[in-house]
C-alpha cells in the first residue's frame, strides 16, 4: 500500500481536479493505494474514492501545501504529492519507490532561483513531515510574506527550495520525468515566443506534464492532454 496526496484549499480549483487527478494515478500505477486530499472543505469529497483530512487555518492559497511538513495534518508515513494541475502520461512507480526527499528542478530557475541557491518545483514531491522545516518556514512567515508583497509568484517552492539549500540538499528527480507544457523539458531554457508551449509533446521517459501558470489543462485541446486528463 502506498499513500498519495493533493491540496485543494479555496475555489480556484474544483473538487472535480482531485478526482481527475486520482483516475490518472489509477490509471498508471498497479499498486494499491490510498489517496488523501487535504482541503477546508471536506464534504465533496465524503462519498468519494479520495480521503479528506481538514487544513488547519490560518493559511492561504499554495502556502496550504506546507502543511505537509507540519507533522499533525497527515498520517504519519511517505507520500508522493501531487499539484491538481499535472497531467499523468506513465508509469509513476518510479515517483512511489524513491527513497527519502523527492523534488525536481524548477524549470524557469534552476541554477538559482528567487532566493540564493538552486530552486526546486513543488508540483510533484516525495515528502514525509519535516518538523524542521516546516519550523523553517514558520518561524519566517513574515518574511515570506513580505517579499510576496513584491514578488507575487513568490511561494511554498522558493521556501522549500531555500530550506533544501542550507541542508546542502542535491538529489532531485531526473529531469526527463517531469516536464513543463509551456517550457518544455530543458530547465532554464528562455524564448522570446510566447506562442509557442514548447512542452506540448510527450518527451522520451516524460511522466509527469506540470501546468504552471497559464494555461491549464482545461484550457487546452491538445490530443494526449484529452485523453489523460479524465
Amino acid at each position: 500500500m502506498v499513500d498519495l496526496v493533493c491540496v485543494n484549499w479555496g475555489t480556484k480549483y474544483s473538487p472535480d481536479y482531485a478526482l481527475r487527478l486520482y483516475n490518472m494515478v489509477r490509471r498508471n500505477t498497479a499498486r494499491d493505494f490510498r489517496f488523501y486530499v487535504l482541503t477546508d472543505d471536506p464534504a465533496p469529497y465524503a462519498d468519494g474514492p479520495l480521503i479528506p483530512l481538514l487544513l488547519q487555518p490560518g493559511l492561504g492559497g499554495w502556502w496550504n501545501k506546507m502543511q505537509l511538513f507540519r507533522g499533525d495534518v497527515l498520517p504519519p508515513g511517505e507520500y508522493l504529492y501531487l499539484d491538481l494541475d499535472v497531467v499523468i502520461t506513465g508509469n509513476i512507480d518510479c515517483f512511489l519507490d524513491w527513497e527519502g526527499f523527492g523534488i525536481g528542478r524548477d524549470f524557469i530557475n534552476p541554477e538559482r532561483g528567487l532566493l540564493p541557491g538552486p530552486e526546486y518545483n513543488s508540483s510533484v514531491m516525495r515528502v514525509r513531515a519535516d518538523p524542521a522545516l516546516w519550523n523553517f518556514f514558520a518561524a519566517n512567515t513574515p518574511a515570506w510574506e513580505q517579499v510576496q508583497k513584491q514578488i507575487g509568484f513568490f511561494g511554498d517552492q522558493n521556501v522549500i527550495s531555500a530550506w533544501l539549500n542550507t541542508q546542502g540538499w542535491a538529489n532531485p528527480f531526473p529531469d526527463a520525468w517531469c516536464w513543463s507544457y509551456k517550457k518544455g523539458v530543458e530547465r532554464g531554457k528562455y524564448s522570446d515566443d510566447d506562442s509557442r508551449h514548447f512542452g506540448a509533446e510527450i518527451p522520451e521517459g516524460g511522466r509527469i506534464c506540470v501546468f504552471h501558470g497559464v494555461p491549464k489543462p482545461v484550457g487546452v485541446s491538445t490530443p494526449w492532454v484529452l485523453e489523460h486528463w479524465r
